[in-house]
């Protein structure tokens, strides 16, 4: 039988979703150039009030301004900085909240030897992230800390720009990170091979905890979509072509969006008033071309033994959630009496869903996906697609895999966007060397503690 929330969270979530959707887009919208035709950032301006603001909001404003400098000048060394920075402030909140112990000091060992042996073509995976004048690095799409995206722009979508092209599709992608140490940058080497194919990825930030708990994080994503279907087309992307992706954390958070969305799309529907926002003329999820959830944990709570059983804090689930793993479980929501009041109508909003996982991922059991691809199932939703694949560990998909050429994201992704007669040109010219010998690859990958 379907059951009530348990939590306060998931009305927390639907709350700020509605006040996203009211948001106006002025501030942090995209504008054109006129002299180039090209897009440019809208400066922020305009008193969201008339109170004078705090000393310390005077700070921030000021220190914005001087990391917006930093970054314009010398990105770099201002993005490694700032790296140091959130790196300690990270240690320093989150004492309180970790049992550190012999197993916590021998994952990040593992982790240390796993970067060290992939550490050239990480280091040139990011130095063509500083360099490449295609991506558009940290725009900002929101007020909160974290709210900003990066954007990979094909030539193809510039041609758009000018009027001598079609739009081209975009991946909207959210990237993992444990909830904790998420950068948007993790999505490069996904954002640099789309764009060989003519493929524009956005890449969303998040707050990561301790600063930010799900329902904030929910928030940013859901900010981001947003701005994504209002200024994209700016790009030359095509609003009609687009699609969602996460990554671990990214999945669950994703997830979580699309279902919350869905559920307050088909409310707003069905009451035809103003009583709440509609949320189609945002963004609607009949919308997405399909959604692509990697290595996603949808059940939180069953999380807990799993990470207990490999020696980690189980209790850092509960710190996340505010206490309300239920209320922050997308596989929870199918299984309310609020989701089954409206499932046939969400049921035909929903796009195609397709979940993958490796069987060998240590930190996400490969039941969090079958598990959720069934309840999906259970509740009517269509064309649920559950992929899973033997010899692929967590990592594989974003880091591993791409370094041999092996880009499973990409193979999903564009027989989607282009549709089932697509074919890889790869196929025809060969395929590219590995970016790294393949056996300290496979190494690596085994020495990853995830």
């Amino acid at each position: 039988m379907p059951r009530s929330p348990s939590g306060s969270t998931h009305h927390l979530i639907k709350q700020r979703l509605c006040e996203v959707s009211r948001e106006n887009n002025s501030q942090f919208g995209t504008q054109v150039d006129k002299t180039t035709g090209s897009p440019t950032r809208k400066a922020r301006t305009g008193k969201s009030d008339e109170t004078p603001p705090s000393p310390l909001r005077r700070f921030q404003s000021q220190w914005e301004r001087f990391e917006e400098w930093g970054y314009q000048n010398f990105p770099v060394i201002t993005d490694h900085l700032n790296l140091l920075f959130h790196s300690v402030d990270l240690a320093i909140r989150s004492v309180r909240w970790f049992q550190f112990g012999i197993i916590a000091v021998w994952f990040g060992f593992r982790l240390i030897i796993f970067s060290i042996m992939l550490l050239p073509p990480l280091v040139g995976c990011m130095l063509k992230y500083y360099h490449d004048k295609r991506i558009h690095r940290r725009i900002r799409f929101g007020p909160a800390d974290r709210e900003y995206l990066d954007i990979y722009v094909p030539k193809e979508a510039v041609d758009a720009q000018r009027g001598k092209g079609e739009k081209v599709p975009v991946v909207i992608a959210v990237m993992g990170g444990a909830f904790i140490i998420g950068h948007r940058g993790y999505n490069a080497q996904l954002g640099m091979k789309l764009m060989e194919h003519g493929v524009i990825t956005v890449g969303i930030d998040y707050r990561n905890f301790p600063r930010g708990l799900i329902a904030d994080m929910v928030e940013d994503v859901s900010r981001g979509v947003r701005w994504v279907f209002q200024n994209i087309e700016v790009y030359g992307g095509d609003v009609n072509n687009m699609m969602l992706l996460g990554q671990s954390a990214g999945a669950h958070l994703t997830a979580m969006l699309l279902l919350e969305h869905c559920l307050l799309q088909c409310k707003a529907e069905a009451n035809n008033d103003d009583t709440m926002p509609r949320f189609k003329e945002v963004w609607s999820v009949r919308q997405l071309k399909g959604y692509l959830g990697v290595s996603g944990p949808y059940e939180l709570e069953k999380l807990g033994p799993h990470l207990a059983s490999r020696g980690l804090y189980p209790k850092i689930m509960h710190h996340l959630t505010g206490g309300d793993l239920s209320g922050c479980s997308p596989e929870r929501l199918l299984d309310t009496e609020e989701w089954s009041a409206v499932k046939e109508q969400a049921a035909d909003l929903l796009p195609p869903i397709h979940l993958f996982h490796g069987y060998e991922d240590k930190a996400v059991p490969v039941w969090s996906s079958s598990d959720f691809a069934e309840m999906l199932d259970a509740v009517g939703v269509k064309n649920v697609t559950l992929d899973l694949r033997r010899g692929m560990r967590h990592t594989y998909p974003v880091i591993e895999g791409p370094m041999k050429r092996h880009d499973v994201q990409c193979e999903i992704i564009l027989p989607i966007l282009f549709g089932e007669g697509w074919e890889n040109p790869e196929k025809k010219n060969g395929k590219l060397p590995a970016m790294w010998p393949e056996k300290v690859i496979d190494f690596a990958g085994a020495v990853c503690p995830f």
